[in-house]
C-alpha cells in the first residue's frame, strides 16, 4: 500500500485513482453500517475533501484527496462538494511527530460555500470527509471541527490507508 499510495501521490500516477477509488467504496459501505438509523427521513449525503494548499498543488498538479473524493462519489452517486480551503502552508505531515501536527494544523482549514448553500436543506447531513491517509487523525480532526461548526452535520472520515 505504502508503495502505491508513493506511485499515485509523489510519482503522479494517476491511472491509480480508480483503484483507489474502489477500495474507499468499500470504506463507505463500511461506514454505512455503523451509521445510526435516525427517523425516516433520509439524510442528505455529500462528500468533500481534505483541500492542499497552492504550493502543494503546484508541486504535484493535482490534490489526491479531490481526485479520489471524485472517484468514490461517481461510483456510489453521491456528490462531491469542496467545503474546505487551506488558508496556510504547512510541511509534510508526514515527516513530524504526533504533537507537532496537532499544534501545526490549527487554523488551518477554513470553511468554503461558495459553491453551493446546503444550510437551506432541513433534512439531515452526513459529510463524508475524504483523504489519503489516517495516522494520528490531526487532520480529519480539523477539517471535522471545521465542517461541524458550520453545519448540524454527521462528518464521517473515509480515509484510503491507516
Amino acid at each position: 500500500m505504502k508503495e502505491l499510495l508513493a506511485r499515485y501521490k509523489y510519482r503522479g500516477d494517476e491511472r491509480l485513482k480508480t483503484v483507489i477509488g474502489r477500495m474507499l467504496v468499500h470504506a463507505y459501505h463500511l461506514s454505512q453500517l455503523e451509521q445510526p438509523k435516525v427517523g425516516s427521513d433520509p439524510a442528505q449525503k455529500i462528500i468533500t475533501f481534505v483541500p492542499v494548499s497552492e504550493r502543494r498543488m503546484l508541486e504535484r498538479g493535482f490534490n489526491q484527496a479531490d481526485q479520489m473524493a471524485t472517484e468514490l462519489g461517481r461510483r456510489i452517486g453521491v456528490p462531491v462538494i469542496p467545503l474546505l480551503n487551506r488558508s496556510k502552508h504547512t510541511d509534510k505531515q508526514s515527516f513530524k511527530k504526533r504533537n507537532e501536527r496537532l499544534d501545526d494544523l490549527e487554523n488551518v482549514f477554513e470553511i468554503d460555500l461558495s459553491r453551493l448553500d446546503i444550510r437551506s436543506s432541513t433534512a439531515a447531513l452526513h459529510i463524508y470527509l475524504v483523504d489519503d491517509v489516517y495516522t494520528t487523525g490531526s487532520t480529519m480532526n480539523q477539517c471535522a471541527k471545521v465542517l461541524k461548526a458550520h453545519f448540524s452535520a454527521e462528518v464521517v472520515g473515509l480515509t484510503w490507508a491507516r
